[in-house]
């Protein structure tokens, strides 16, 4: 029977020494021995007959790498079992060397969970921002709508271009004498007021006609992007193509018919619905950081620098499959930096504590989540995403992330539970906050 002994080096490390008695070590390598007899060869001898002794000297580091190998499999995981030890991580495995009648050790630095007491969990002070939705948010929605559904027409006869125009141009440029290809573009297309071009320049097309052209000279700005360009004075030679004002539908009940409603009535009613969803979903977003605050703050304990590690690598996952649906092949990028993975590091932390904290206190409290919340969960993901309930739960189980969908659960039940037993106090929110779906120039 293997021997371990169990050494805390810390309260995430363990080191546990394995010693496998000497009685197993002679079988596996007398059947290491054995099965490397059926096949060796070994020159002067026929494949199967090459003497022990022969084949001692010949493999004798190759079995012993074997051995050791073998007996560290069927050892390792069931000894943890046997000592009631969960494995975060393996950080080393030291073996000594595998010598017939001798005992087997090797010694393995583990991480663990942490022990968490958790405690202050039950009389948390939250505060609560009751937002509403305004008759403004439900008209810029509608306003945005309208953009979305507009249509481009050509501008009337009786006026120039104006801002908000779309147009279509030749723009030649040059600098003492010389043209400037890097500026000179054939049917370029620009919405009349973005600049995109240079800074200031789409004022020169207000009140042109299509077909008409005009010259000016502009001082290239000092932070253009081109540094062989930055700070020369350069003549532009501008002809107006083509010129399209934006046409938005009229906001009445035929718009709303387009979008699939019966009536504009319906229509604010569901952006009202839809912007109180996002109101509601910021809020429970707030009350759960405060309470992830408050407990980080109240319960300190040690976390595995393997979970945090692997929580990076989530994030940094994460940005690169943002980066494949905006059209960017993530191959083509370079590996993150030391550096980077460190800027990311205190909120991979702080994710794993709360984490870790949040699954203590539904231990404690005997929190669970049935089948039939597991089956309703996927169902509603189903709905968002347009896919059959069945089609999800089938991928969710082929890339192993049902049990991801259970935990979800169990921390927002948890999260109900905290709240359910916090003094929360409700309160406006912030005057300078952005708009639903909108993000502060800071972030």
């Amino acid at each position: 029977m293997t021997s371990i002994q169990v050494e805390d080096l810390s309260d995430v490390k363990k080191k546990v020494t394995f010693e496998v008695p000497q009685e197993r070590v002679l079988e596996v390598v007398g059947a290491q021995y054995k099965d490397l007899r059926k096949n060796a060869q070994v020159k002067g001898f026929r494949r199967g007959k090459v003497p022990l002794n022969i084949l001692r000297n010949y493999f004798k580091d190759k079995v012993q790498g074997d051995a050791a190998k073998q007996l560290i499999e069927e050892t390792f995981k069931p000894g943890l079992d046997e000592q009631r030890i969960t494995l975060v991580s393996v950080l080393t495995i030291d073996p000594e060397a595998v010598e017939e009648g001798k005992p087997f050790k090797y010694t393995a630095e583990i991480e663990v969970p942490p022990q968490i007491e958790v405690k202050d969990y039950n009389s948390l002070k939250l505060k609560k921002y009751v937002r509403s939705v305004t008759d403004q948010q439900v008209d810029e929605r509608l306003q945005n709508l309208r953009q979305r559904n507009s249509s481009l027409s050509p501008i009337p006869e009786s006026r120039g271009v104006a801002t908000g125009d779309h147009l279509v141009a030749d723009i030649k440029a040059e600098t003492d004498g010389e043209p400037l290809r890097d500026l000179t573009v054939t049917d370029y297309h620009l919405e009349l007021g973005r600049n995109f071009y240079l800074p200031d320049f789409d004022s020169m097309f207000e009140g042109l006609r299509p077909e008409e052209d005009k010259r000016f000279t502009k001082t290239i700005p000092e932070d253009f992007p081109r540094k062989n360009l930055r700070g020369k004075t350069a003549t532009f030679e501008v002809h107006l193509k083509e010129a399209k004002e934006r046409i938005l539908p009229e906001l009445d009940d035929d718009f709303a018919k387009d979008l699939e409603f019966d009536t504009l009535d319906a229509l604010k009613q569901e952006i009202k619905q839809d912007i109180q969803r996002m109101l509601d979903l910021q809020t429970k977003k707030e009350l759960e950081e405060q309470i992830v605050d408050a407990l980080i703050e109240k319960n300190e304990f040690e976390v595995p620098e393997s979970m945090v590690d692997q929580q990076i690598d989530n994030i940094m996952n994460r940005s690169m499959q943002n980066l494949a649906a905006q059209g960017i092949d993530p191959r083509r990028l370079p590996t993150p930096t030391d550096a980077q993975r460190e800027r990311v590091r205190p909120g991979a932390e702080r994710t794993v504590k709360a984490a870790l904290i949040l699954k203590a206190i539904s231990e404690k409290e005997e929190i669970e989540a049935s089948e039939e919340e597991v089956q309703t969960e996927i169902e509603e993901k189903a709905k968002q995403m347009g896919v059959s309930s069945d089609y999800l739960k089938d991928q969710l189980e082929k890339n192993n992330m049902l049990e991801e969908v259970r935990a979800q659960l169990l921390e927002d039940k948890t999260y109900k539970l905290i709240q359910e037993q916090a003094e929360i106090s409700e309160q406006e929110p912030p005057s300078d906050e952005p708009a639903p779906g909108k993000k502060s120039e800071e972030e």
